[in-house]
């Protein structure tokens, strides 16, 4: 089993039409709009806009023509007001519009328009919306209408009936003072929108984020639950069934040459069966997590001996050695020790052939407890599909343990399967150091790539003969059919 740097720019606020355009409209957004009504008027900039400012101008048309006020204002006010649909969602847009036709007017001989407020109104959106060349470029043009109004007004108080320069000067810097007075203060409460919306983007952001970790989260706990489910699946019928299958293929020969055996073997089959059953009660007891369920106790080394006993049965000769005490260990390092030893004598059961026998050491000592579990049968299995789990399960619950497996054919004759488990503090044993296993690897072995067993001999330079008692190195597939 397995932010930005505090000195980095601030990101630019993505505009509101962005984040409305990047989610999916059907059927259900628009039941939602009607819902929420203010959401979906939060979310569609544009399409608000364009309402708003589109009857705007109509009702401008409608005044001017029906009260007799038209005139060429209206050529230049109308499409300024219109030009405000498109401030939001497309700042610099509507900026140039409104501009270009704010100095036409003035270049025509109109000096002010009722169009002209729009003028502050895309200052306002350029500073909010927009980036920061769109926003210089809005501040810039205000400050121009700012100049270009108090410039004229300024002429026209200096070449006036009743002027002269020193009030065309005062008109000048009198209007230039209110204009850079209500630019500065568009500014500001544009600067206060930009902020709005970007702490808006950054919840948005961080909410997006949060789900998305809970979500991972949520998967990498299900990954796990289900390897878990897996290995104690595998370990309770793997091994059941192949003690049911052995003595059911031992049956029927007893049978036949022995009746009165056949009683026994039937016994074993049906003892080994209601265990396996027990066994997946309590497993699915927990995955449903009834409160009327019973669990039983989780298996641990003192069940070995039992274990054994029904391997023994199924026609394998097994010893059992222990060093040291295996009392007050932890639950989930006990449960561990048994599957791990049911699994490898169910693999010896499978794999080893006819006529092998197991011996299973258990070894507590400085560096912790050690497994080991050696046979002396065929070491390899040619008929294997390579497609089993059993080694794959045994390695997950060891780097759970934060402990080490290793598993191979043996020199000759077997296969070993050894497995080191640290114990925590005050598990350990310092009195003696832990035996060396007489089929141990050497420590600067490098470990067993997965799908791979390598050869426990040392490899020979290429052209010299092996010494005696050795093999050259070489790799084959685990004929076990498990992934070391």
């Amino acid at each position: 089993m397995t932010g930005p740097s505090p000195s980095a720019p601030s990101p630019e606020p993505a505009p509101a039409h962005r984040a409305a355009a990047a989610r999916p409209r059907g059927h259900s957004g628009a039941r939602g709009g009607l819902r929420d009504p203010f959401r979906w008027i939060i979310e569609n900039p544009g399409t608000v806009d364009l309402i708003g400012f589109g009857t705007a101008a109509a009702l401008m048309l409608l005044f001017g023509v029906g009260a007799g006020g038209a005139g060429w204002w209206m050529l230049f006010s109308i499409p300024m007001v219109l030009a405000g649909a498109v401030c939001r969602i497309r700042p610099l847009l509507g900026v140039i519009v409104i501009g270009v036709l704010a100095v036409s007017h003035v270049l025509v001989g109109i000096p002010v328009v009722a169009g002209d407020a729009m003028t502050f109104y895309a200052m306002f959106c350029a500073v909010a919306y927009g980036t920061t060349a769109v926003h210089l470029i809005g501040v810039a043009a205000g400050m121009l209408g700012v100049f270009v109004q108090a410039t004229w007004f300024g002429i026209v108080a200096a070449f006036g009936e009743y002027g002269g320069l020193g009030q065309g000067a005062i008109t000048f810097v009198g209007l230039g003072i209110i204009g850079t007075i209500t630019i500065i203060a568009i500014w500001a409460l544009a600067n206060l929108q930009r902020a709005r919306v970007r702490q808006l983007a950054l919840t948005r952001d961080r909410a997006e984020q949060a789900v998305r970790e809970r979500e991972q989260r949520t998967a990498l706990a299900v990954a796990d639950e289900r390897a878990r489910i897996a290995r104690e699946m595998h370990d309770v019928v793997a091994h059941s069934l192949s003690v049911i299958i052995a003595q059911a293929d031992g049956g029927r020969f007893v049978a036949s040459q022995k009746p009165e055996k056949a009683v026994e073997v039937l016994g074993t089959i049906g003892e080994t069966g209601r265990a396996a059953l027990a066994d997946m009660r309590s497993l699915l007891g927990v995955l449903r997590q009834e409160h009327e369920t019973s669990f039983g106790p989780q298996p641990g080394p003192e069940q070995l001996p039992e274990l054994l006993e029904r391997v023994r049965a199924a026609g394998l000769e097994v010893d059992l050695e222990s060093e040291g005490s295996l009392d007050q260990l932890p639950s989930s390092v006990g449960m561990s020790v048994f599957r791990l030893v049911q699994e490898a004598l169910t693999n010896v059961l499978k794999h080893a052939g006819p006529g092998a026998s197991a011996s299973v050491r258990l070894v507590r000592g400085a560096e912790g407890l050690v497994i080991e579990v050696v046979d002396d049968g065929q070491g390899t299995d040619p008929t294997s599909d390579g497609l089993g789990h059993g080694l794959t399960g045994m390695r997950e619950r060891m780097s759970v343990l934060d402990g080490t497996l290793q598993a191979g054919p043996l020199p000759s004759r077997g296969y070993r399967v050894r497995a080191t488990v640290p114990l925590p503090a005050g598990h350990g044993t310092d009195t003696a150091a832990t035996p060396a296993s007489p089929y141990a690897t050497p420590a600067s072995a490098p470990e067993t790539p997965p799908g791979l067993l390598r050869s426990p001999y040392p490899t020979q330079a290429s052209g010299t003969t092996p010494a005696p008692g050795t093999a050259p190195d070489h790799a084959v597939t685990d004929p076990r059919g498990e992934t070391p």
